[in-house]
C-alpha cells in the first residue's frame, strides 16, 4: 500500500477512536503491558496457558477499544466497548468459563491442592492436554480483557497526567501554539493570533489525528524501540456468541454485528499502526523526549502496570479455579508513591492532568469504594507521627464502582525532605466485602 494511504487509514482510524480514548493507553501498549505480566508470572499452569494461547491472549488486551472505534458510525458500538473495561464484565467472564467446565479443567491441571498463595505447579513442564483448545483460548482472552481494563487505570492515574504536566504535547496545534515555540519572535504565537478564539476548535480537531494523542505516540515507542508490532492475521478472537452470553450476564444486550465490527477495527486499528510507526519515530522522539525515555521504566509505564496485572491475573486465575470470589484475600499489587522513592513530589489536586501529584493504590481484585473512605482506612502520618489531611476516593475516574483503584488527594502540601508513611487498614475490602488479611503500610520521602 502507498505510504500515503497507509497514514490516511491510520488518520482515519484514529479520528475514529481518540475522542473516547483522550486518557487511555494505546492499543499496542495495552498488549505490550500484559504480555509482560505474563513473562513476570511464576512459571506454572497459568503462565503456560497464556504463552501457549498467547494470539487470544493479545486479541483480549485490544478488544476493549474496538468499539469505540466502530462506535464513529454506529453509536451503540460504544457502550459495548466501554462495558468491556470494568469488573462486571471481567467477573462475569471467569464465572461463564467456570460454567463452560474451562475451570474445572485448568483446575485439574494443578497437581496439589492450593497452600495459601501458592497457585501454579513448581517449575517444570506442564501437560495442557487436560484443557480443550477452545477452554484456552478463551480463558487467555478474558485475561486479556482484564489487563487491558487495569492499565487503563494504571495509564490514566500515573503516566499520561504526568507527560502532559511536564508540557510534551504531541497535538501539532499545542506544539506550535505555544509561547515558548516562537520564543522572542513573538509577543505570543501567530497561530492564537491567526485562528483566535478558534484555535481551541483546532487543537480539538488535530487531536483526533494519529500523530496528536499520547496513545498513539507511545504505541509508537513500544513497536521500534521494544519490537512490539502485533501480527494482526494471527490474532484468535473467541466466538461472538461466547462474549455475548458474557455481556448478558453482565447486564448488556450486544448483538454479533457489534462485535464484528469492533473486532475488525482493532484489527485494521494494529496494522495501520505498524505501518506508520517507523515513520513517525523520529518525530515522536524529538517532540515526546521525556515521554518516550520514561514510557517503559516510569510510574504508570510499562513495567509497573505489569506488575500490578500479574498480580490482578493470580486473583483471576483463583476464581477460575476455586470459585468465584477468589479463596484468597485481597491484595494491594501497586501503589504511588513506591516504597522507599525518594524525590516524591506530592501536591494538592490543581486540575484533571495533575492526577500523577496524587497517591495512587491498586488492588488485584475490584475495590469496594466506600471500604477504604471510611475513616480510617487509609492515614498517612509525617516523621512527628501527624497525620496528614487528605481526600480519598475509591473507584476510577469513570468509574467509581468495579476498578481496581483509589486515587488519594491531599489537603495541603507535604513538607520537603521528609519521610512519610501510609498505612491502609483491613477495613479496606474487595468488590465481594472481604477485608484485607493484614494492614499494608509503606514509606518514602518527599523531594527537597
Amino acid at each position: 500500500m502507498p505510504r500515503h494511504h497507509t497514514l490516511a487509514t491510520a488518520a482515519l482510524l484514529a479520528a475514529a477512536i481518540a475522542p473516547s480514548l483522550a486518557t487511555a493507553a494505546g492499543m499496542t501498549t495495552h498488549a505490550f503491558m500484559a504480555d509482560t505480566a505474563r513473562q513476570e508470572l511464576p512459571e506454572g499452569v497459568l503462565k503456560q496457558i497464556l504463552t501457549v494461547h498467547r494470539p487470544s491472549l493479545i486479541a483480549g488486551t485490544i478488544y476493549p477499544d474496538g468499539g469505540y472505534g466502530s462506535g464513529a458510525a454506529f453509536p451503540p458500538d460504544r457502550d459495548m466497548a466501554e462495558h468491556a473495561h470494568w469488573g462486571e464484565f471481567h467477573i462475569a467472564f471467569i464465572d461463564y468459563l467456570r460454567d463452560l467446565g474451562c475451570g474445572a479443567q485448568a483446575a485439574s491441571l494443578v497437581p496439589s491442592p492450593l497452600p495459601g498463595r501458592s497457585l501454579n505447579n513448581p517449575v517444570g513442564t506442564i501437560d495442557l492436554a487436560g484443557l480443550s483448545n477452545e477452554c484456552g483460548q478463551l480463558i487467555a482472552f478474558a485475561f486479556g480483557t482484564a489487563a487491558h481494563g487495569i492499565t487503563d487505570e494504571t495509564w490514566d492515574a500515573q503516566f499520561e497526567p504526568e507527560v502532559r504536566d511536564r508540557g510534551e504535547d504531541p497535538n501539532l496545534a499545542g506544539w506550535l501554539g505555544a509561547e515558548g515555540f516562537w520564543g522572542p519572535l513573538a509577543p505570543e504565537s501567530p497561530l492564537r493570533q491567526v485562528f483566535g478564539s478558534q484555535y481551541d476548535t483546532l487543537y480539538s480537531i488535530w487531536a483526533v489525528t494519529p500523530m496528536n494523542g499520547i496513545e498513539y505516540t507511545m504505541d509508537v515507542i513500544a513497536i521500534v524501540e521494544h519490537h512490539r508490532q502485533i501480527d494482526s492475521p494471527l490474532l484468535v478472537f473467541p466466538p461472538a456468541e461466547r462474549l455475548i452470553e458474557v455481556y448478558r450476564r453482565s447486564g448488556k444486550t450486544v448483538a454479533r454485528e457489534q462485535i464484528e465490527r469492533g473486532n475488525a477495527f482493532s484489527r485494521g486499528a494494529v496494522q495501520a499502526q505498524a505501518s506508520t510507526a517507523h515513520t513517525d519515530y523520529e518525530r515522536v522522539r524529538s517532540h515526546m523526549p521525556w515521554a518516550s525515555s520514561n514510557y517503559y521504566l516510569n510510574a504508570g509505564g510499562v513495567v509497573s502496570s505489569a506488575h500490578v496485572v500479574a498480580g490482578m491475573y493470580q486473583n483471576m486465575w483463583a476464581m477460575l479455579i476455586s470459585g468465584t470470589p477468589a479463596p484468597v484475600a485481597p491484595r494491594i499489587v501497586g501503589h504511588y508513591p513506591a516504597h522507599g522513592q525518594h524525590d516524591v513530589q506530592l501536591r494538592p489536586a490543581e486540575g484533571s492532568w495533575t492526577q500523577h501529584r496524587w497517591m495512587h493504590l491498586f488492588l488485584d481484585g475490584e475495590i469496594d469504594p466506600a471500604s477504604i473512605e471510611q475513616p480510617g482506612a487509609f492515614t498517612l502520618y509525617d516523621e512527628k507521627n501527624k497525620r496528614v489531611p487528605l481526600t480519598v476516593q475509591g473507584g476510577h475516574g469513570w468509574s467509581r464502582h468495579w476498578s481496581h483503584s483509589t486515587r488519594i488527594r491531599l489537603d495541603a502540601p507535604l513538607k520537603p525532605n521528609q519521610k512519610y508513611t501510609a498505612v491502609l487498614s483491613t477495613r479496606v475490602k474487595d468488590w465481594a466485602g472481604r477485608p484485607l488479611a493484614r494492614p499494608y503500610r509503606w514509606d518514602f520521602v518527599t523531594a527537597e
